[in-house]
């Protein structure tokens, strides 16, 4: 072997191993260059999420990830911000307070702009319209029936014990119409099981549980939906926004839908209905 042909096997090995070497590399984490300081945030450089970490698909924990739609659009409103992202575990009565308190920036969980507004909080806008809906078994290739809540009640109906949807469909039809279920992904099994003709339930958890079944899909609404809020601070306009803004260019530029999507699929656009 001549010199020259040793020459270049040694120096396609230097750039194979130094080709590894760089691929071994943890990434580095992009620089941050926060918008928004303090006293808009309680701590410099984070941005502080309130969600509630039991109800997927918005935020769940597991085996110490947290994943959902809420931590999806949290982190996407701190990257845009320049902000770290940190995400605290809070139940729906307690976000007013932990907004009030400084404990958190910035609230999710999944909560109807009516209802942050009786918390007395603000909202800097809507990231998804839920509701309830009803949902039945359709075969693919098959047209889907189209139900109301005026439609239903020939029907075997499943909901999820207490849950609002139960209550209203007992309101409607009388006690004792509803066939209850400890859960709504309970209420889905006894669709699939032929045990009731559909199911009412809220059509985001709703359809994130009927990705595990077969042609189970949303055929209709009971009642009106509602746009789900992000919440401030009551005292906190500048932050109001300045969320809103980054809220509003999420939306315009695709990414809600990117991250609806990701966890509902094609999640249907649900009617907010004039009460």
């Amino acid at each position: 072997m001549t010199i020259a042909r040793r020459a270049i096997i040694a120096l396609l090995a230097f750039a194979l191993l130094g080709g590894a070497a760089a691929c071994s590399q943890e990434p580095e984490e992009p620089v941050l260059e926060p918008k928004i300081a303090p006293p808009l945030i309680a701590e410099a450089g984070v941005l502080r999420a309130g969600l509630d970490l039991s109800y997927p698909p918005f935020a769940g924990e597991d085996t110490g990830v947290k994943a959902g739609i809420d931590v999806d659009l949290a982190a996407a409103i701190a990257e845009r911000l320049g902000l770290k992202l940190e995400i605290i575990d809070v139940k729906p009565a307690e976000l007013a307070a932990a907004l009030s308190s400084g404990t958190v920036d910035i609230a999710l969980g999944a909560t109807p702009i009516t209802e942050a507004i009786l918390a007395d909080v603000s909202t800097a806008g809507s990231y998804l319209t839920d509701g309830p809906a009803i949902f039945s078994i359709v075969a693919s290739g098959t047209d889907a029936p189209e139900y109301s809540e005026d439609s239903v009640g020939g029907l075997r109906v499943g909901a999820q014990r207490e849950s609002a949807a139960f209550w209203a469909l007992e309101s409607e039809y009388g006690e004792g119409f509803t066939t209850g279920y400890d859960s709504l992904r309970e209420s889905i099994e006894a669709l699939v099981a032929g045990d009731v003709d559909v199911v009412v339930g809220a059509a985001a958890v709703g359809t994130y549980i009927a990705r595990d079944y077969e042609d189970i899909l949303i055929v209709g609404q009971y009642g009106s939906a509602y746009p789900l809020g992000m919440a401030v601070r009551k005292d906190a306009p500048e932050l109001e926004t300045e969320v809103r803004t980054v809220l509003d260019s999420l939306a315009s530029e695709g990414v809600l839908d990117t991250i609806t999507r990701k966890w509902l699929g094609d999640f249907p656009k649900l009617e907010v209905r004039e009460e």
